[in-house]
């Protein structure tokens, strides 16, 4: 228990590191390649990922998290998961090769139809090394999976500027998709000890791919989820409020995933592990939850005090009308991230039809928090959407720990503290702002930034219990600046 500690822990800041990497890559890829190619080129590209991304919910077939939550898992279920992988890339590929005329058609561009081949192979591609991958993660193996995705990332970028600067267009950016790919199976082969062998009857796969079923059903129920506040707004409002709309969004989630990603990649595997230990399991859950609230809460709490400046540094001035949507969604950041964890937790036990019913629960939700809000426009959507992630988390997190060793109160012990420090912290922010709203906005950014995380610090600390969650900030830093756990994660030997 304290070694699969000890190796979360460090793997987690080794994938945090990696996905500050990953997003410095991409930072840099859309700056160098905005200058390098038009918006006629990121457009037809768009058009084909718009269908790749949809086909994409098919891919994997859930088969990835099958792998990591099975308790023991054999090298005959591990071939026979890759085989499946690797059938449905060649199903998916043919498939949209295949309806390449039918994209051309329906944007009506013909030069559609090359692309579509070319960006088709990229499930064959990445099936090849989706199991390699899941065994890295099942066994927390980051520090090379992390290797495999920044050196895949590093390699697609480099062909892109490459033939951007030959002239190419937007085939720049789909040969730097085929690269990246290529390299990143490339190294997941290379990297994992796992070597597929032939397929094999009755090896005992048919609940992994029940399993797997459901977590697809899932993402297809999500797919729509997600995307269906954009497409209400668009449709009804126009390309400016969906503008807006989107562009809040997309900013207050970057950090958000940033954080929230790597836990639930460490935590994932983890707690799959230790899902017959019922306290342990108790105990990890715990853990995990305190310290994604302590992060998340205070920082979406200040993104939401100080979304003026924060705006206005990000994006300019010109994106002043964002403010409004990016405070509401800032309210609905600062309990998502601790609530979501509900999916880590059913998915670690294997409850895969609990994971759609939750699913499919918070889907239409959802979907009715946006049209009610959508008489509103985009800042209605965005209050309906919060709206409903409050008052859904009650049943939701019920739900989950329904027949687990978890329960409320395990759930509220662990934000109880981040979650008042941050609302005194607000306020006192609030009573502040006519001085530090009235400085410019990198000066009013540091001074409210200063005097939010004072206040948070010290709320904390005069708080029942506040030792606990000092002693595992403690902990999780003096475990991640260890050097010999920093190496071990990586896969060196000490």
């Amino acid at each position: 228990m304290a070694d699969l500690k000890r190796k979360s822990v460090r793997g987690g800041m080794v994938t945090f590191g990696a996905q500050g990497i990953s997003i410095a890559i991409q930072l840099a890829s859309t700056v160098t390649l905005a200058r390098l190619l038009s918006p006629d080129d990121y457009g037809v590209m768009a058009m084909v990922i718009a269908v790749t991304s949809f086909a994409g919910l098919f891919r994997d077939l859930g088969l990835s998290a099958a792998a990591i939550q099975k308790g023991t898992l054999t090298h005959a279920q591990m071939s026979n998961l890759f085989w499946l992988n690797v059938g449905m890339g060649i199903l998916l590929t043919s498939a949209l090769a295949a309806s390449s005329p039918l994209v051309a058609w329906f944007y009506g561009k013909p030069e559609l139809i090359p692309l579509t081949l070319l960006l088709s192979t990229t499930f064959l591609i990445g099936s090849l090394g989706t199991q390699h991958g899941a065994l890295m993660q099942r066994e927390l193996q980051f520090g090379r999976r992390a290797v495999t995705g920044i050196a895949g990332a590093l390699a697609g970028l480099g062909v892109s500027i490459i033939l951007a600067l030959h002239g190419q267009g937007y085939w720049a950016l789909a040969w730097g998709s085929i690269t990246g790919g290529i390299v990143t199976t490339l190294l997941l082969f290379a990297l994992s000890p796992f070597r597929p062998g032939l397929w094999t009857r009755g090896v005992g796969i048919r609940s992994m791919l029940k399993f797997g079923a459901n977590i697809t059903a899932f993402d297809f129920v999500n797919y729509f989820h997600r995307n269906l506040d954009n497409i209400l707004i668009g449709k009804f409002w126009g390309a400016d409020a969906l503008g807006l709309y989107s562009r809040a969004y997309s900013l207050l989630m970057l950090p958000i995933n940033t954080l929230r990603g790597p836990i639930n990649a460490v935590g994932f595997p983890a707690m799959s592990r230790l899902q017959n230990q019922s306290d342990a399991f108790r105990d990890y859950y715990r853990k995990v939850t305190t310290f994604l609230a302590l992060v998340s809460m205070p920082f979406s709490a200040f993104l939401f005090v100080a979304s003026k400046p924060v705006i206005v540094l990000a994006l300019g001035v010109q994106w002043i009308g964002i403010v409004p949507i990016f405070a509401i969604l800032a309210t609905v950041g600062f309990v998502q991230p601790v609530i979501t964890l509900w999916g880590m937790v059913v998915l670690s036990r294997g409850m895969g039809k609990r994971y759609l019913q939750l699913g499919f629960f918070n889907a239409v939700c959802s979907i009715i928090g946006f049209s009610i809000g959508l008489h509103w426009g985009a800042i209605g959507v965005a209050a309906g959407y919060a709206v409903v992630t409050y008052i859904t988390a009650y049943p939701i997190l019920a739900w989950t720990f329904r027949g687990t060793p978890l329960c409320l109160k395990d759930f509220s012990t662990c934000i109880f503290r981040p979650f008042i420090a941050s609302v005194i912290a607000v306020a006192g922010c609030r009573v502040w702002q006519p001085v530090w709203g009235e400085l410019m906005p990198v000066q009013g950014l540091a001074v409210s930034a200063i005097l939010f995380m004072t206040v948070y610090i010290l709320a904390i600390w005069v708080l029942p219990g506040s030792k606990l969650d000092f002693e595992l900030l403690k902990k999780i830093t003096r475990q991640v600046t260890s050097i010999r756990g920093i190496k071990s994660c990586a896969g060196i030997r000490t």
